[in-house]
């Protein structure tokens, strides 16, 4: 049995409604805490491996509601987005995959973080984007609010982005080692978690696609002709 499914079983009754909901009314309240004490809730509130160790416990959740903007301009668009890419999520998947999503993405981020003393979950949440890309290619976004995008093209930015800052991350070893590897944990354990929920269906596809090419070459190899709904039918 595949490890996800593994996984669903042993947490079969584990689910939390409106997952996404909680977590953008969380930024929003925790955004505006840090702007009445100039950023000191958040520093209580993010994961510091030695504060964690002596009691903090709450730590190893309270880092997942953190904002991930500073701009009282960009919080506003980037709590919607989350929020609405969320709900749609869990209404097409359900709140029980999606909660499974969430909590193994962040235990893998609390390990990372034990690794290299602290970690953040914007990664989570670019590759959350990426699970909702998938259930739904051809959503259309209006990127710049007047430049129309499918889903799946905004995907292929958000993975492009999320390994540029992988890359990035070499810079700062000579200064700040840890650093630089929480960095590159955090993409890994994203995509850690995005692959195990959907490795197979990108694999199979692809593995398909080989395939297909493959006969066909075999078929023009051997000049035998076939029609267009022999085809089709082959495709299907």
């Amino acid at each position: 049995m595949e490890f996800k499914y593994k996984l669903k079983r042993f947490f079969r009754n584990i689910a939390i409604d409106n997952l996404m909901t909680y977590i953008a009314a969380s930024m929003a309240i925790i955004f505006i805490g840090d702007l009445f004490s100039d950023g000191m809730l958040s520093q209580f509130l993010s994961f510091n491996k030695a504060a964690i160790l002596e009691g903090q416990v709450w730590r190893l959740i309270t880092f997942l509601m953190l904002p991930q903007e500073s701009s009282p301009i960009w919080i506003v668009f980037s709590i919607y987005f989350y929020y609405f890419i969320g709900k749609e999520t869990e209404n097409e998947w359900g709140s029980h995959n999606l909660t499974m999503y969430f909590l193994l993405g962040a235990a893998l981020l609390i390990i990372s973080g034990f690794i290299t003393g602290y970690t953040n979950a914007s990664f989570l949440y670019f590759s959350l984007f990426l699970v909702y890309a998938h259930l739904n290619p051809h959503h259309q976004f209006m990127m710049f609010m007047i430049i129309p995008i499918e889903a799946r093209w905004m995907a292929l930015i958000d993975v492009v982005y999320i390994l540029s800052s992988f890359v990035k991350a070499f810079w700062l070893y000579p200064l700040f080692p840890m650093l630089a590897l929480a960095i590159q944990l955090s993409v890994a354990a994203a995509f850690l978690t995005y692959g195990i929920f959907f490795g197979k269906d990108h694999f199979g596809g692809l593995v398909n696609k080989f395939k297909h090419r493959d006969f066909y070459r075999e078929m023009r190899r051997n000049k035998i002709k076939m029609s267009r709904n022999e085809r089709d039918d082959n495709e299907k």
